[in-house]
């Protein structure tokens, strides 16, 4: 076997391990365009919601051990009551996502403070689940943020293709020889 075409070998199987990086990094940035795309997607779907009235039942801090070698974590054990189209319902959370734990309680004392038994609050209803209502909207920060992956979306597909491009081009030189 000649030394060219060792050479050739040797970069068609770099520009293979490059294509292949290149469809790594574009595949890794779409899972994040998407993840941060659907919690955008979700945050901007609450604010449609429809504002009720609700007046909060309970609001303690609760606890959890998950098994006898793990410490204690603490959340906010929220319950509220409000009414939607004549029908009553009870709430828990604060967000669309459940309620965090947190190792140290005292990173829920300002939720306690802030939502106290009695306190009349405002909650937004899912129009087409009753039972599913938030107090707090998430933030649409994923969204403001989602340029960053589609960086390695877009360098990932130019590396792959501009890999797939030079390969093409090799054998074309090489059957021309």
């Amino acid at each position: 076997m000649c030394y060219q075409t060792r050479m050739k070998e040797h970069r068609h199987g770099g520009l293979i391990y490059l294509s292949l990086i290149g469809l790594l990094l574009a595949i890794m940035g779409g899972i994040f365009v998407v993840w941060l795309g659907q919690g955008y997607l979700s945050a901007r779907e609450t604010r449609s919601w429809e504002k009720v009235s609700a007046e909060i039942i309970e609001s303690k801090i609760g606890e959890r051990k998950l098994g006898p070698s793990v410490s204690k974590e603490f959340c906010h054990d929220l319950v509220y009551e409000y009414q939607y189209e004549g029908k009553f319902y009870r709430g828990t959370r604060l967000k669309r996502r459940e309620n965090p734990f947190f190792k140290e309680p005292s990173k829920i004392s300002g939720e306690l403070d802030r939502f106290k038994p009695g306190q009349s609050v405002e909650a937004f209803v899912n129009p087409r689940d009753p039972s599913e209502a938030l107090i707090d909207h998430e933030t649409k920060a994923p969204g403001y943020s989602i340029w960053f992956p589609g960086l390695f979306v877009i360098g990932g597909l130019g590396v792959f293709w501009g890999a797939i491009l030079k390969m093409i081009s090799l054998r074309r030189i090489s059957k021309t020889e």
